[in-house]
């Protein structure tokens, strides 16, 4: 029944192959599959649940998972991080310039500002 050969590939990986060749198996087939015990694999079928990679049927405690007609997740390692579409630019201090400037006219007009001057006029 379970034929999928285990050889240092990532966890994710190693669930998604058991559970392909095994379609509606049940989380403590997987985990006697994996030599682990469901509670070190659940966290992990989870995730993979909400990424897509494996659909699952029934209720909770007689839950069934089956492999997605989806890409499988990464083979190697822990993967990569999923990055948006375009990466993001580095941000560009400026210096402040002298004179007047917007965050001036905007200091300069807000109602606290202007009570703060004069409370520091009465105490001086």
């Amino acid at each position: 029944m379970m034929t999928t050969e285990i050889k240092e590939l990532s966890r994710a990986y190693q669930l998604w192959l058991i559970i392909k060749d095994n379609p509606g198996i049940k989380m403590p087939d997987v985990a006697k599959a994996m030599g682990s015990h469901t509670k070190n694999i659940s966290d992990a079928i989870t995730k993979m649940v909400k990424a897509g990679n494996i659909c699952t049927q029934g209720k909770k405690g007689i839950r069934t998972y089956t492999a997605n007609k989806s890409s499988p997740p990464v083979m190697y390692g822990r993967g990569s991080y999923k990055l948006g579409k375009e990466p993001t630019k580095p941000s560009i201090f400026l210096e402040p310039t002298p004179g007047n400037s917007v965050f001036e006219e905007c200091r300069a007009n807000w109602q606290g500002y202007q009570l703060n001057q004069y409370l520091r006029e009465v105490r001086a």
